[in-house]
Protein backbone atom coordinates (compact mmCIF):
# COMPACT_ATOMS: atom_id res chain seq x y z
CA UNK A 1 0.00 0.00 0.00
CA UNK A 2 0.77 3.73 -0.36
CA UNK A 3 1.65 5.81 1.52
CA UNK A 4 -1.10 8.51 2.90
CA UNK A 5 0.49 11.87 2.38
CA UNK A 6 1.33 9.90 -1.17
CA UNK A 7 -1.86 8.90 -2.42
CA UNK A 8 -4.01 11.75 -1.06
CA UNK A 9 -1.78 14.75 -2.31
CA UNK A 10 -1.97 13.07 -6.15
CA UNK A 11 -5.72 12.43 -5.45
CA UNK A 12 -5.81 16.01 -4.48
CA UNK A 13 -3.80 17.68 -7.31
CA UNK A 14 -5.67 15.47 -10.01
CA UNK A 15 -9.13 16.43 -8.98
CA UNK A 16 -8.20 20.72 -8.08
CA UNK A 17 -4.64 21.46 -9.21
CA UNK A 18 -4.24 20.74 -12.99
CA UNK A 19 -3.16 24.64 -13.36
CA UNK A 20 -0.45 26.90 -14.53
CA UNK A 21 2.61 25.88 -13.17
CA UNK A 22 1.69 22.99 -11.18
CA UNK A 23 5.01 21.58 -9.57
CA UNK A 24 6.85 24.31 -10.83
CA UNK A 25 5.58 27.12 -8.66
CA UNK A 26 6.23 26.53 -4.97
CA UNK A 27 3.87 26.78 -2.03
CA UNK A 28 3.60 29.09 0.82
CA UNK A 29 6.72 27.23 3.39
CA UNK A 30 4.78 27.72 6.49
CA UNK A 31 1.57 25.68 5.31
CA UNK A 32 3.62 23.12 4.17
CA UNK A 33 5.02 22.50 7.77
CA UNK A 34 1.49 22.71 8.62
CA UNK A 35 0.54 20.29 6.65
CA UNK A 36 3.46 17.82 7.28
CA UNK A 37 2.92 18.13 11.43
CA UNK A 38 -0.61 16.84 10.52
CA UNK A 39 0.41 13.95 8.54
CA UNK A 40 3.13 13.19 11.58
CA UNK A 41 0.29 13.55 14.66
CA UNK A 42 -2.20 11.18 12.31
CA UNK A 43 -4.72 13.83 12.20
CA UNK A 44 -6.84 14.26 9.22
CA UNK A 45 -5.52 17.31 6.77
CA UNK A 46 -7.55 19.81 5.22
CA UNK A 47 -5.74 19.83 1.76
CA UNK A 48 -9.25 21.37 0.18
CA UNK A 49 -8.08 24.25 2.24
CA UNK A 50 -4.62 24.65 0.56
CA UNK A 51 -3.26 26.37 -2.81
CA UNK A 52 -2.84 23.52 -5.36
CA UNK A 53 1.25 24.53 -5.34
CA UNK A 54 1.34 23.68 -1.72
CA UNK A 55 -0.09 20.34 -1.92
CA UNK A 56 2.06 19.84 -5.15
CA UNK A 57 5.29 21.18 -2.66
CA UNK A 58 4.36 19.05 0.00
CA UNK A 59 4.38 15.99 -2.12
CA UNK A 60 7.77 17.11 -3.89
CA UNK A 61 9.34 17.19 0.17
CA UNK A 62 8.11 13.94 0.75
CA UNK A 63 10.08 12.36 -2.16
CA UNK A 64 13.10 14.54 -1.36
CA UNK A 65 13.19 13.21 2.36
CA UNK A 66 12.56 9.69 1.32
CA UNK A 67 14.85 7.33 3.09
CA UNK A 68 15.99 5.09 0.45
CA UNK A 69 16.88 5.95 -3.43
CA UNK A 70 13.00 4.87 -5.36
CA UNK A 71 15.31 2.33 -8.04
CA UNK A 72 17.33 1.24 -5.72
CA UNK A 73 21.56 2.65 -4.90
CA UNK A 74 22.69 -0.44 -6.67
CA UNK A 75 20.02 -0.22 -9.61
CA UNK A 76 20.30 3.29 -10.41
CA UNK A 77 23.06 2.87 -12.77
CA UNK A 78 21.75 0.06 -14.48
CA UNK A 79 18.93 2.23 -15.73
CA UNK A 80 21.60 5.05 -16.67
CA UNK A 81 23.46 2.43 -18.84
CA UNK A 82 20.08 1.02 -20.17
CA UNK A 83 19.70 4.45 -21.98
CA UNK A 84 22.99 3.94 -24.01
CA UNK A 85 20.82 1.08 -25.97
CA UNK A 86 20.88 1.62 -30.01
CA UNK A 87 16.85 1.25 -29.86
CA UNK A 88 14.32 2.65 -27.68
CA UNK A 89 12.86 -0.94 -27.53
CA UNK A 90 15.76 -2.21 -26.30
CA UNK A 91 16.30 0.25 -23.78
CA UNK A 92 12.44 -0.11 -22.48
CA UNK A 93 12.84 -4.13 -22.42
CA UNK A 94 15.70 -4.10 -20.29
CA UNK A 95 13.61 -0.99 -18.02
CA UNK A 96 10.80 -3.69 -17.87
CA UNK A 97 13.78 -6.16 -16.71
CA UNK A 98 15.40 -3.92 -13.73
CA UNK A 99 11.55 -2.64 -12.47
CA UNK A 100 11.75 -6.26 -11.69
CA UNK A 101 14.16 -5.81 -9.26
CA UNK A 102 13.07 -3.05 -7.49
CA UNK A 103 11.10 -3.47 -4.35
CA UNK A 104 7.21 -4.00 -4.66
CA UNK A 105 6.60 -0.83 -2.47
CA UNK A 106 9.22 1.57 -4.51
CA UNK A 107 7.52 -0.06 -8.02
CA UNK A 108 4.19 0.85 -7.47
CA UNK A 109 5.09 4.47 -5.74
CA UNK A 110 7.46 4.79 -9.40
CA UNK A 111 4.46 3.44 -11.38
CA UNK A 112 2.04 6.04 -9.78
CA UNK A 113 4.41 8.81 -9.74
CA UNK A 114 4.49 8.91 -13.31
CA UNK A 115 1.01 8.02 -14.60
CA UNK A 116 0.13 11.13 -12.74
CA UNK A 117 3.18 13.07 -14.33
CA UNK A 118 1.75 11.88 -17.48
CA UNK A 119 -1.49 13.04 -16.57
CA UNK A 120 -0.22 16.24 -16.09
CA UNK A 121 1.67 16.75 -19.60
CA UNK A 122 -1.48 15.03 -21.42
CA UNK A 123 -2.98 18.45 -19.68
CA UNK A 124 -0.17 20.79 -20.94
CA UNK A 125 -2.49 23.34 -22.27
CA UNK A 126 -3.52 24.15 -18.78
CA UNK A 127 -0.78 23.38 -16.80
CA UNK A 128 1.90 24.46 -18.86
CA UNK A 129 4.18 21.52 -18.02
CA UNK A 130 5.84 19.22 -21.22
CA UNK A 131 8.34 16.74 -20.35
CA UNK A 132 11.45 19.01 -20.16
CA UNK A 133 9.88 21.35 -17.55
CA UNK A 134 8.55 17.74 -15.36
CA UNK A 135 12.12 16.47 -15.96
CA UNK A 136 13.55 19.49 -14.40
CA UNK A 137 11.24 19.48 -11.78
CA UNK A 138 11.62 15.47 -10.60
CA UNK A 139 15.53 15.45 -10.93
CA UNK A 140 16.65 16.61 -8.06
CA UNK A 141 13.34 15.35 -6.21
CA UNK A 142 13.83 12.27 -6.70
CA UNK A 143 17.88 11.49 -8.02
CA UNK A 144 16.84 10.46 -11.16
CA UNK A 145 18.82 11.17 -14.30
CA UNK A 146 16.97 13.22 -16.63
CA UNK A 147 17.97 10.73 -19.63
CA UNK A 148 15.90 8.04 -17.26
CA UNK A 149 13.05 10.25 -16.54
CA UNK A 150 12.96 10.81 -20.65
CA UNK A 151 12.50 6.76 -20.76
CA UNK A 152 9.68 6.64 -17.62
CA UNK A 153 7.51 9.69 -18.92
CA UNK A 154 7.01 7.94 -22.42
CA UNK A 155 7.04 4.88 -22.04
CA UNK A 156 4.53 4.81 -18.75
CA UNK A 157 2.15 2.01 -20.05
CA UNK A 158 5.10 -0.37 -21.94
CA UNK A 159 6.32 -0.19 -18.45
CA UNK A 160 3.94 -0.35 -15.69
CA UNK A 161 0.43 -1.21 -17.23
CA UNK A 162 -2.68 0.59 -17.01
CA UNK A 163 -2.57 1.80 -13.24
CA UNK A 164 -5.47 3.27 -12.16
CA UNK A 165 -5.07 5.95 -10.08
CA UNK A 166 -7.85 5.64 -7.03
CA UNK A 167 -9.09 8.10 -4.68
CA UNK A 168 -7.43 7.56 -1.13
CA UNK A 169 -9.40 6.35 1.29
CA UNK A 170 -8.55 7.11 4.45
CA UNK A 171 -8.50 4.45 7.35
CA UNK A 172 -11.19 4.52 9.91
CA UNK A 173 -11.24 5.76 13.20
CA UNK A 174 -13.01 4.65 16.20
CA UNK A 175 -11.75 7.09 19.17
CA UNK A 176 -14.46 6.93 21.47
CA UNK A 177 -14.86 3.94 22.74
CA UNK A 178 -18.39 4.16 24.07
CA UNK A 179 -19.65 4.64 20.59
CA UNK A 180 -19.11 1.85 17.85
CA UNK A 181 -18.47 3.32 14.14
CA UNK A 182 -19.94 1.84 11.15
CA UNK A 183 -18.32 -0.71 9.38
CA UNK A 184 -18.21 -2.36 5.91
CA UNK A 185 -21.15 -4.78 5.19
CA UNK A 186 -19.31 -6.58 2.36
CA UNK A 187 -16.33 -9.18 3.08
CA UNK A 188 -14.64 -7.44 -0.22
CA UNK A 189 -14.68 -4.08 1.83
CA UNK A 190 -13.89 -5.38 5.61
CA UNK A 191 -10.58 -7.31 3.79
CA UNK A 192 -9.75 -3.86 2.22
CA UNK A 193 -10.31 -1.95 5.50
CA UNK A 194 -8.09 -4.29 7.38
CA UNK A 195 -5.40 -4.02 4.99
CA UNK A 196 -5.92 -0.26 5.69
CA UNK A 197 -5.55 -0.80 9.34
CA UNK A 198 -2.64 -3.30 9.23
CA UNK A 199 -0.66 -1.39 7.14
CA UNK A 200 -1.46 1.71 9.59
CA UNK A 201 -0.70 -0.84 12.78
CA UNK A 202 2.49 -1.47 10.87
CA UNK A 203 3.88 1.99 10.34
CA UNK A 204 2.85 2.87 13.95
CA UNK A 205 5.14 0.06 15.35
CA UNK A 206 7.81 1.13 13.31
CA UNK A 207 7.57 5.21 14.57
CA UNK A 208 7.52 3.90 18.32
CA UNK A 209 10.13 1.65 18.19
CA UNK A 210 12.65 3.84 16.50
CA UNK A 211 11.61 7.53 17.69
CA UNK A 212 10.56 8.58 21.10
CA UNK A 213 7.66 7.53 23.28
CA UNK A 214 4.56 9.80 22.06
CA UNK A 215 1.21 9.07 23.79
CA UNK A 216 -0.60 9.87 21.26
CA UNK A 217 0.69 7.49 18.77
CA UNK A 218 0.38 4.64 21.36
CA UNK A 219 -3.80 5.82 21.90
CA UNK A 220 -3.51 5.30 17.97
CA UNK A 221 -1.85 1.78 18.10
CA UNK A 222 -4.95 0.54 20.72
CA UNK A 223 -7.62 2.35 18.66
CA UNK A 224 -6.04 0.38 15.72
CA UNK A 225 -6.34 -3.05 17.57
CA UNK A 226 -9.66 -1.97 18.39
CA UNK A 227 -11.03 -1.81 15.28
CA UNK A 228 -9.27 -4.64 13.73
CA UNK A 229 -10.85 -6.81 16.17
CA UNK A 230 -14.01 -5.51 15.66
CA UNK A 231 -13.90 -5.77 11.60
CA UNK A 232 -12.28 -9.92 11.55
CA UNK A 233 -14.92 -9.89 14.04
CA UNK A 234 -17.55 -8.22 11.28
CA UNK A 235 -15.77 -10.81 8.25
CA UNK A 236 -16.26 -13.89 10.07
CA UNK A 237 -20.16 -13.09 10.59
CA UNK A 238 -19.91 -12.04 6.88
CA UNK A 239 -18.28 -14.89 5.39
CA UNK A 240 -21.11 -17.17 8.13
CA UNK A 241 -23.72 -15.51 6.18
CA UNK A 242 -22.29 -15.87 2.79
CA UNK A 243 -22.06 -19.87 3.67
CA UNK A 244 -25.59 -20.00 4.82
CA UNK A 245 -26.74 -18.27 1.74
CA UNK A 246 -24.65 -20.71 -0.18
CA UNK A 247 -26.00 -23.79 1.85
CA UNK A 248 -29.62 -22.69 1.48
CA UNK A 249 -29.46 -22.23 -2.18
CA UNK A 250 -28.21 -25.85 -2.00
CA UNK A 251 -30.65 -26.87 -0.24
CA UNK A 252 -33.23 -25.67 -2.71
CA UNK A 253 -31.80 -27.12 -5.99
CA UNK A 254 -31.91 -30.57 -4.25
CA UNK A 255 -35.25 -32.80 -4.29
CA UNK A 256 -36.86 -32.65 -0.85
CA UNK A 257 -37.12 -36.15 -1.01
CA UNK A 258 -33.32 -36.55 -0.72
CA UNK A 259 -32.86 -35.12 2.88
CA UNK A 260 -35.38 -35.67 5.51
CA UNK A 261 -36.26 -32.61 8.01
CA UNK A 262 -34.72 -34.31 10.95
CA UNK A 263 -31.56 -34.78 9.31
CA UNK A 264 -31.06 -31.15 7.86
CA UNK A 265 -32.21 -29.74 11.17
CA UNK A 266 -29.32 -32.16 12.97
CA UNK A 267 -26.58 -30.46 9.97
CA UNK A 268 -27.83 -26.86 10.71
CA UNK A 269 -27.32 -27.78 14.37
CA UNK A 270 -23.75 -29.29 14.28
CA UNK A 271 -22.86 -26.11 11.81
CA UNK A 272 -24.03 -23.54 14.14
CA UNK A 273 -22.04 -25.39 17.05
CA UNK A 274 -18.78 -26.19 15.05
CA UNK A 275 -19.11 -22.45 13.67
CA UNK A 276 -19.55 -20.98 17.12
CA UNK A 277 -17.08 -22.89 18.45
CA UNK A 278 -14.68 -21.68 15.92
CA UNK A 279 -15.78 -17.74 16.48
CA UNK A 280 -14.65 -18.23 20.23
CA UNK A 281 -11.80 -19.83 19.72
CA UNK A 282 -11.03 -16.78 17.27
CA UNK A 283 -12.02 -14.81 19.78
CA UNK A 284 -9.53 -16.16 22.37
CA UNK A 285 -6.90 -16.25 20.05
CA UNK A 286 -7.23 -12.51 19.27
CA UNK A 287 -7.59 -11.26 23.22
CA UNK A 288 -4.46 -13.33 23.88
CA UNK A 289 -2.68 -11.68 20.98
CA UNK A 290 -4.00 -8.01 22.35
CA UNK A 291 -3.07 -9.13 26.05
CA UNK A 292 0.14 -10.39 25.02
CA UNK A 293 0.83 -6.96 23.10
CA UNK A 294 -0.32 -5.13 26.18
CA UNK A 295 2.17 -6.75 28.02
CA UNK A 296 5.27 -6.32 25.93
CA UNK A 297 4.02 -2.44 26.06
CA UNK A 298 4.61 -2.55 29.97
CA UNK A 299 7.70 -4.35 29.80
CA UNK A 300 8.98 -2.11 27.56
CA UNK A 301 7.67 0.85 29.47
CA UNK A 302 9.66 -0.76 32.87
CA UNK A 303 12.15 -1.31 30.61
CA UNK A 304 12.35 2.30 28.91
CA UNK A 305 12.00 3.54 32.70
CA UNK A 306 14.85 1.11 34.47
CA UNK A 307 17.21 2.79 31.35
CA UNK A 308 16.53 5.69 32.29
CA UNK A 309 17.46 5.30 35.88
CA UNK A 310 20.34 3.51 34.70
CA UNK A 311 21.49 6.08 33.11
CA UNK A 312 21.05 8.87 35.82
CA UNK A 313 23.18 5.98 38.60
CA UNK A 314 25.92 6.17 35.68
CA UNK A 315 25.91 10.00 35.52
CA UNK A 316 25.97 10.10 39.02
CA UNK A 317 28.83 7.69 39.65
CA UNK A 318 30.77 9.20 36.77
CA UNK A 319 30.15 12.73 38.55
CA UNK A 320 31.15 10.73 42.16
CA UNK A 321 34.36 9.23 40.74
CA UNK A 322 35.29 12.81 39.05
CA UNK A 323 34.68 14.44 42.46
CA UNK A 324 36.83 11.58 44.71
CA UNK A 325 39.88 11.37 41.62
CA UNK A 326 39.98 15.48 42.33
CA UNK A 327 40.06 15.31 46.15
CA UNK A 328 42.81 12.79 45.89
CA UNK A 329 45.04 15.04 43.40
CA UNK A 330 43.95 17.56 45.68
CA UNK A 331 45.85 15.21 48.80
CA UNK A 332 48.68 14.02 46.50
CA UNK A 333 49.19 17.95 45.64
CA UNK A 334 49.18 19.23 49.28
CA UNK A 335 51.60 16.60 50.18
CA UNK A 336 54.24 17.60 47.92
CA UNK A 337 54.00 20.81 48.70
CA UNK A 338 54.66 20.00 53.02
CA UNK A 339 57.68 17.86 51.67
CA UNK A 340 58.67 20.75 49.74
CA UNK A 341 58.48 23.00 52.80
CA UNK A 342 60.26 20.60 55.11
CA UNK A 343 62.86 19.78 52.84
CA UNK A 344 63.80 23.65 52.86
CA UNK A 345 63.66 24.09 56.70
CA UNK A 346 65.57 21.29 57.01
CA UNK A 347 68.33 23.46 54.56
CA UNK A 348 68.86 26.67 56.00
CA UNK A 349 70.81 27.41 59.14
CA UNK A 350 69.93 27.60 62.88
CA UNK A 351 70.84 30.72 64.86
CA UNK A 352 73.42 30.72 66.86
CA UNK A 353 73.42 29.64 70.60
CA UNK A 354 72.83 32.41 73.30
CA UNK A 355 76.46 32.98 75.17
CA UNK A 356 76.47 31.57 78.34
CA UNK A 357 75.41 34.02 81.39
CA UNK A 358 77.28 34.54 84.62
CA UNK A 359 74.90 34.02 87.85
CA UNK A 360 74.01 37.12 89.37
CA UNK A 361 75.46 37.09 92.92
CA UNK A 362 73.94 39.94 94.86
CA UNK A 363 76.43 42.56 96.80
CA UNK A 364 75.61 41.13 100.29
CA UNK A 365 77.58 37.76 99.69
CA UNK A 366 80.80 39.05 98.13
CA UNK A 367 83.85 39.15 100.61
CA UNK A 368 84.84 42.63 101.54
CA UNK A 369 87.37 44.24 99.64
CA UNK A 370 90.53 45.39 101.07
CA UNK A 371 91.50 49.30 100.20
CA UNK A 372 94.16 47.71 98.02
CA UNK A 373 92.38 45.68 96.00
CA UNK A 374 90.46 48.91 95.06
CA UNK A 375 92.86 50.55 94.41
CA UNK A 376 94.43 47.83 92.12
CA UNK A 377 90.61 48.05 90.43
CA UNK A 378 91.02 51.91 89.67
CA UNK A 379 94.83 52.55 89.22
CA UNK A 380 95.73 49.63 88.03
CA UNK A 381 98.66 47.07 89.53
CA UNK A 382 101.40 49.63 90.98
CA UNK A 383 104.97 49.10 89.25
CA UNK A 384 107.74 47.99 90.96
CA UNK A 385 110.03 50.53 93.00
CA UNK A 386 113.47 51.40 92.11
Amino acid sequence: MLPAIFRECVDHIENHGMCEGIYRVSGVKSKIEELKAAYDRGAPPRLGEQDPHTVASLLKQYLRELPEHLLGQDLAPCFEEACDHSTQAETVHEFRRLLALVAPPSCLLLAWLFTHMEHIISREADTKMNIQNISIVLNPTVKIGNRVLYVFLTHVPELFGSVSLKPAVRPLRWPNVASVPSLPDTADSIEEEIRRQEFLLNSLHQDLQVGEKDPSKEERLWEVQRILTALKRKLREAEKQEREGEDVKELSCQPSEDLSKEETSENEVINTLLAQENEILTEQEELLALEQGLRRQILRDILEDLQKQNEELEVKNTHLTQAIHEEQEAIIELRVQLRLLRSEQQRQPGPPPPAPTLPHRPETDRPPRSPATKATRIYGPRSPSL
